[in-house]
């Protein structure tokens, strides 16, 4: 693709030479043929020593290299990225998946070796299901959704359009749900259904718990990472995003344009306002109030001081006791 065809497509402006590139790399990374993108300046340096052919730049510089000026040159990384690497859609229903004649099944779509599509279930157009994949009775998926290999998707689930669900995902299964009876511990139902609304994107290896006779259900345009665990009855609300190793218990609300960052866990029945932020390793044990910054995680520090803090942490009642006295 040439320079040229680039700015003309993202409303660029190219500065010198129009040239072939054959490829997307970073600054450090980049070699003949490929083009990076500088978003910020403090990488000019590292770019007027890279070998790459061409750069996105926000503004002209003076630089040896063709650039092409654009609004956002970062972001338009990214898109090329799509254009550049388009992954090619398998098609058609391979004589080794094992779809139920009840199905109902679109046009165009990709269900791979060994997958296990059961009855009543509703495929959109093209749909894509990877191989290994189970899709339990009564669920659909609307158009346009990957299921990647080794997917489960219990009974019942309703995706939406666009949806993206990467290998090793458990959707819908029960819920962690036990009561007590003659001291023992008795296992509760979980009759309600998985909702995953449309343009989510779910992480390898996370894990969505079915309501008990409700919904969980995560809603529009929310993106969940690798290793999540959504409880039952939770509530994901649009845009929202979950990093790794999150947990939430069951019963939790989540606003929308939420972002809980890595190992953020969440308390059973917990309301989590609007825009709001918590950061890495904090334990949300109380509503949250909206458009706010919450944070409890502790950094690492070297191991004698953090011994020297516990030490004095034990004796902080003594010492205020002492204090009250004097």
């Amino acid at each position: 693709m040439k320079l040229s065809q680039i700015a003309q497509e993202f409303g660029g402006k190219l500065v010198g030479e129009d040239r072939e590139i054959k490829g997307l790399k970073s600054i450090s990374s980049a070699r003949e043929g490929d083009l990076t993108f500088l978003a910020d300046r403090k990488h000019l340096e590292a770019l007027k020593n890279s070998e790459a052919s061409a750069v996105l730049v926000p503004e002209e510089l003076d630089i040896d290299i063709p650039q092409i000026v654009v609004k956002n040159p970062q972001n338009v990384f990214y898109k090329l990225l799509e254009l550049f690497y388009a992954e090619e859609l398998p098609s058609g229903i391979s004589p080794r998946a094992s779809v139920s004649e009840k199905a109902q099944i679109g046009s165009d779509v990709y269900i791979g070796d060994f997958a296990v599509v059961e009855e009543d279930v509703k495929i959109g157009d093209r749909v894509r299901i990877y191989p290994g994949c189970y899709i339990g009775k009564n669920t659909s998926i609307g158009e346009g959704s990957i299921i990647y290999p080794n997917v489960v998707i219990y009974r019942d689930t309703r995706i939406g359009r666009n949806v993206i669900i990467h290998s090793g995902c458990v959707i819908a299964g029960d819920g962690f749900g036990y009561y007590q009876e003659d001291g023992k511990h008795r296992k509760i139902p979980h009759v309600g259904r998985v909702v995953i609304e449309d343009n989510v994107e779910i992480g390898a290896n996370t894990t969505i718990d079915r309501a008990m006779v409700d919904e969980t259900v995560i809603k529009e345009g929310t993106k969940i990472d690798n290793l999540v665990m959504i409880a039952h009855n939770c509530y994901v609300g649009e845009n929202t995003i979950l990093v790794s190793q999150v947990g939430i218990a069951g019963s939790t609300k989540i606003g929308k344009n939420v972002i809980l960052a890595g190992q953020v866990g969440v308390a059973d029945h917990i309301t989590i306002g609007d825009n709001v932020i918590v950061t890495a390793k904090s334990g949300v044990g109380k509503d949250l109030e909206p458009n706010k910054v919450y944070g409890s995680g502790l950094q690492a520090i070297e191991w004698s001081k953090w011994k020297k803090v516990m030490f004095y942490l034990y004796k902080l009642p003594e010492i205020i006791k002492k204090l009250k006295q004097s």
